[in-house]
């Protein structure tokens, strides 16, 4: 194994129909992107293990690395929900792939110029996407565990189907559910009613997501040997 191999996960996405924005819009796509992953790194402060970079010849793609690995889908809905609610139109929608393995290089400012088995994987599941052309799907996990990537992608696709028909209202209510945030907290932070909080969420099915969601968040523990109970993200200030 070399010298600076160890476990991580690394998340690969690109943007969904990017093409459909214009020159200004495009910029403003990228803008937010960043935001929305600094966004994260800072309600997630010791599980980003290197920040997102864009890789502009590869077209609207873009790869961070995950230190705490069981936080990964925790962080990617995180993510969505923060670009849909950005204001761009339509709303911000991207595939991503979760790899997980070795990280076989030292720690460098771009996750572009690292490498390992986790970037490999990461790379196969968004390849997967894009020859199945599923407009349902938007979400893959590869490990080098069958045994659990084959009801992680079960959960995966229901979870991915409800996200389709989610509203930017509802994206915005996820955004702070997402976080631990209670009805009346998320409430505040949006400026409504809680009873609308809830209206939003019982619409998007987030009752069954979030199941979904603890489900992943163990079936990743169990690759990276932590508990089921991992580091709680930071409270919106």
């Amino acid at each position: 194994m070399p010298k600076h191999s160890r476990a991580i996960a690394v998340i690969t996405g690109d943007v969904i129909g990017s093409s459909r924005y214009s020159a200004s819009a495009r910029e403003k796509l990228d803008r937010l992107l960043r935001q929305a992953f600094a966004d994260a790194e800072r309600r997630f402060p010791r599980a980003i293990h290197t920040r997102m970079a864009f890789r502009i010849t590869a077209g609207d793609e873009f790869q961070c690395v995950i230190s705490e690995i069981p936080r990964a889908f925790d962080i990617l809905t995180y993510v969505r929900a923060v670009a849909a609610g950005g204001g761009l139109d339509p709303p911000v929608r991207f595939r991503a792939s979760v790899g997980v393995g070795e990280l076989s290089t030292p720690k460098r400012t771009s996750p572009y110029e690292q490498d390992g088995t986790a970037f490999v994987r990461a790379r196969e599941g968004l390849e997967d996407m894009a020859k199945d052309r599923n407009p349902v799907r938007w979400t893959k996990l590869r490990t080098d565990s069958p045994e659990i990537d084959e009801p992680v992608d079960a959960v995966l696709c229901l979870a991915d189907y409800l996200e389709q028909s989610w509203t930017v209202p509802q994206w915005e209510a996820v955004r702070w559910s997402i976080l631990g945030l209670t009805r009346k907290e998320s409430a505040k932070k949006l400026g409504i009613a809680h009873q609308n909080v809830t209206k939003r969420l019982l619409a998007a099915g987030w009752p069954h997501f979030e199941i979904a969601v603890a489900f992943l968040r163990s079936a990743l523990g169990q690759l990276s040997g932590t508990p089921r109970r991992v580091q709680q993200p930071l409270a919106p200030n």
